[in-house]
This record gives structure tokens, C-alpha cells and sequence, in this order.
């Protein structure tokens, strides 16, 4: 029986053969699920007894991946998964839960990644280091383009990316050096509010406002972020309104202050076709973010 510091090597390595590409994973996940739901069909009969070890280890692997994954933490399913493994018990069940799905979620914050550990990481367990930086940088790009939908090829690249990993294009080394630099361009963005003198909310309706058109002068852009200041307060007590996405009434008076306020967007970058792009995108923007949020969009 290994132990100790042996047991955890094993586990390591195991962990860094299964973690990548998703489809190994995934498939490992599977497995594991029938596995344990078929030894457990067969409790309390003692003929499961014989099993009880593989089917821990099988598990606490799985386990083991997750935690490489995400915010999970596994130490109290790896102390009750460990004790089976180090114990002679016939007849016991493995009382640890599966957590279901193939990923571990939560937000992140791409300054406390810690890239000089993953390196050191990288250096044993390529893949096992990969798939932890590939999990943050993915949390982050979801969160930033839903805080502004025009951030949406942050998400598409990291996609195209992974596609690549997965398809075997791209090698370990390669995809980690591309994440990296994309968790760079993700923290370069997130300080372009403060560059622009607007908050989150106010670049979000800004780059509605101007992206991928049309082009300003100085002189226009300025006037487009007081028109993307001025919504946001004029629709702060509008959309307080408890559930007002199921209200007519005051859908109606929200886009009514979008369409009057984007009125004074200026004329000659904004021409009819264009404004109507731009209130549609808008109300768009500030009818899913308010489905999400209870708090009020931030001036």
C-alpha cells in the first residue's frame, strides 16, 4: 500500500495525465461518476467490500482535478477519501460527494495570480499548471465581457485557443505562454476605465457607443462620454424599480430616457441607421444587466 509523500506524488502525477485536453478529462469525470454510482448500487451487500479502495482512489483523482481547476477545496473530501484508503473497512460507503460538472467556477482576480509559483508549477506538471491558469483566465474573460459586451474577443480568442490545445496545434509550452499574455491584455483593459476618466458602467456604454463605429474626433469623444455619464444618472431611479423588467410601463419610460438622451449624441458620426444600432445596443446592455444585478449600473 503506498503512503505519505508517495501517495500525493502518485496522485500528481495521475492528476497532470488526466487533466488535459478536456475531452481526457471530461471523460475521466464520467467514469468516476459511473464508477461510484455503481459501487454504491451494490451496498450494503458486503461483495462491494473488494471495491471500496479503487473506487476511493478513482475519486479522490477526480477530486484532486477539480481543486487544479478552481476555488474548490478539497481537503475535507481528500481527508475522508485518504482515511478509506489507509483503513481495512469492509462495507463502508464512500460518503464524499461527486460534484458535478467538469469545471470548478468562481471569479478571479488576475492580480493575485500568481505567475512565478505556476511557473515553478509548469516546470513538473505542464499540463496540471496550464489548466490552472487556462481555469482563472477563463473566469476572468466571461466576467469582463459581461460587464461590457464589447470585451466578447477576450472570450472568443481564449476559445479559438483552447480549441487549438485541445486539437493538439498548439503545445503545452505555447498555450501557457498564450495565456499568459492574454491574462496581460485582460489586466491592460480592466485599467482603461481610470485611463478614460469613466467608470466600469460608463466605459461599457461608452464602447457601445463607439465600437466598432463610428470613429471621433477629440472633440466628439469627449461629447460621447458626457451623453454616457449623463444616461447613467438619468436612469438611476428608473431602474431602482423593483423587477421593472416585468413592468411595461417602466420598460417603456427606460428606453424612452435611452432614445432621448442618445439624442444628443453628435450628428454628423451618427447617422440614423447608426443611432438605431446604438439605442438598440444600449437598451440591450441595460436590460440584461439589470437582470443580473441588483445593484444600480455605477456612475
Amino acid at each position: 500500500m503506498v503512503k505519505g509523500l508517495d501517495r500525493t506524488k502518485l496522485i500528481g502525477q495521475a492528476v497532470e495525465a488526466l487533466i488535459a485536453p478536456d475531452d481526457r478529462r471530461r471523460g475521466y469525470f464520467r467514469v468516476v461518476s459511473a464508477t461510484v454510482r455503481a459501487y454504491k448500487a451494490l451496498l450494503p451487500d458486503e461483495r462491494a467490500a473488494p471495491y471500496l479502495k479503487p473506487v476511493a482512489t478513482l475519486h479522490v483523482i477526480a477530486e484532486a482535478i477539480r481543486g487544479k481547476l478552481g476555488p474548490v477545496d478539497i481537503s475535507a473530501v481528500s481527508a475522508k477519501i485518504e482515511a478509506l484508503l489507509d483503513e481495512k473497512i469492509e462495507g463502508v460507503a464512500i460518503t464524499a460527494p461527486i460534484i458535478e460538472g467538469d469545471e470548478a467556477g468562481g471569479r478571479v482576480d488576475l492580480s493575485a495570480i500568481d505567475f512565478d509559483k505556476l511557473a515553478k508549477l509548469f516546470s513538473s506538471r505542464p499540463r496540471t499548471a496550464a489548466e490552472q491558469l487556462r481555469s482563472e483566465v477563463e473566469a476572468k474573460a466571461h466576467h469582463m465581457a459581461e460587464r461590457n459586451p464589447t470585451r466578447v474577443h477576450l472570450v472568443e480568442k481564449l476559445e479559438k485557443l483552447v480549441e487549438a490545445y485541445n486539437l493538439g496545434t498548439v503545445q503545452v509550452e505555447a498555450f501557457f505562454e498564450a495565456l499568459k499574455a492574454l491574462a496581460a491584455e485582460m489586466d491592460e483593459e480592466e485599467r482603461r476605465a481610470a485611463r478614460e476618466n469613466l467608470s466600469e458602467d460608463e466605459l461599457a456604454i461608452f464602447d457601445l457607443l463607439t465600437k466598432p463605429e463610428p470613429k471621433l474626433t477629440k472633440a466628439q469623444e469627449a461629447a460621447v462620454k458626457k451623453v454616457a455619464r449623463d444616461l447613467l444618472e438619468k436612469l438611476q431611479e428608473q431602474l431602482a424599480v423593483a423587477e421593472w423588467q416585468n413592468k411595461q410601463q417602466t420598460r417603456a419610460a427606460i428606453q424612452s430616457t435611452i432614445r432621448f438622451t442618445l439624442n444628443e449624441l453628435p450628428e454628423d458620426p451618427y447617422p440614423e441607421s447608426v443611432w438605431n444600432e446604438k439605442v438598440n445596443a444600449v437598451w440591450a446592455f441595460i436590460f440584461s444587466r439589470r437582470q443580473e444585478r441588483a445593484t444600480p449600473l455605477q456612475r
